[in-house]
């Protein structure tokens, strides 16, 4: 993996505080929050560069990914969104979070939003945006005199 330039880096950062705070809250009180903020619950996500692609990697045990989960592009922003059932079982306990999850992610400068590529495996999601290559054209603006 190579290493994250500055504005990955940054937006990294910020994102990384929403699910620290879910867990938290998923922790103190692990019930279905969603009533409370209005969000349904979130999912752990990691992103990074692998051959020219960016590769987001979001943790979804436990589900069927063609019936559970739906995955849009749209305006520089990906959403993962899909839902986890709950079976009930005499005795049963579980602290596992079920019902609805949703993320939305922005996608890096130059993602090529119409070919993106999902795929999922032992309970990982890994979904595959290819970046253009970065063309930098720059012009000169002419100025007009102002009357």
């Amino acid at each position: 993996m190579s290493p994250a330039t500055a504005s990955e880096s940054s937006l990294m950062r910020t994102r990384e505080a929403w699910p620290r705070l879910t867990d938290w809250l998923d922790a103190l009180v692990p019930s279905d929050l969603s009533w409370r903020t209005g969000f349904p619950h979130s999912m752990r996500v990691e992103e990074f560069s692998r051959n020219g692609d960016f590769i987001i990697r979001a943790e979804l045990p436990g589900i069927d990914p063609e019936k559970d989960v739906e995955i849009t592009v749209s305006d520089g922003m990906l959403t993962i969104e899909g839902k986890r059932e709950e079976s009930h079982e005499a005795g049963h306990r579980s602290e596992f979070y079920y019902g609805r999850f949703m993320r939305t992610l922005s996608l890096p400068a130059g993602a090529g939003e119409e070919n993106v590529k999902a795929s999922y495996r032992d309970g990982i999601l890994e979904v595959l945006i290819p970046l253009k290559s970065p063309t930098e054209v720059t012009h000169k603006v002419p100025i007009a005199r102002a009357a």
